[in-house]
């Protein structure tokens, strides 16, 4: 065996552990692909851009996923200026935040944070919890009647992003110009 490696070209060598290291990535990505997904970055909720508490920190991201949520039918519509002069805020945005709100269509949430980060849907919703909104339970879990009861054992819930079936839910880490579309719809 040892005569054979000796005898392989440094090309030969370089070529072999690239094409190991390729087997292991695939290996990785198809046995265990949450291994490869960013982790959310949860403390985005707390982040504030100006405001009487906060130094200004300055924006370096700055996009906006689109969300839509429909309760047994019912839209659920997203106050405008939620995460706006909140407390712990005041006079200030959180990182997360709505201007303008739709009673129909889809609302655009603003994310403006001072680096790149994996900001999860739920984060919105802590955001929103704030005003009185959603919020999640302390495992993480949507809590849409804040009712301290995880949504999952009161509804059956759906996620569409951009039209397609997403079941990352709460961890689902938004992109600019998602379309995301949450149904809760009550069990029988």
């Amino acid at each position: 065996m040892l005569k054979g490696l000796r005898a392989m070209s440094t090309e030969m060598k370089l070529a072999s552990l690239g094409g190991l290291a390729t087997v292991l990535f695939l290996s990785v990505a198809i046995l265990q692909p949450e291994f490869l997904e960013p982790e959310p970055d949860w403390d985005v909720s707390d982040g504030c851009l100006g405001g009487l508490e906060h130094a200004d920190v300055g924006i370096s991201e700055h996009y906006h996923p689109n969300l839509k949520i429909t309760k047994d039918g019912q839209n659920v519509q997203i106050p405008p200026n939620t995460g706006i002069d909140q407390v712990g805020c005041r006079e200030g945005m959180r990182w997360i935040h709505v201007h303008d709100a739709s009673e129909t269509a889809f609302t655009r949430l603003h994310i403006e944070t001072p680096s790149k980060m994996n900001v999860p849907l739920g984060a919105f919703f802590e955001v929103w919890s704030r005003e009185n909104g959603p919020s999640l339970t302390e495992d993480r879990e949507f809590d849409i009647n804040r009712n301290g009861i995880s949504d999952w054992e009161e509804f059956d819930i759906s996620m569409s992003v951009n039209g397609d079936t997403n079941t990352d839910f709460e961890s689902y880490i938004m992109e600019d110009l998602d379309d995301i579309e949450l149904t809760f719809t009550s069990k029988s």
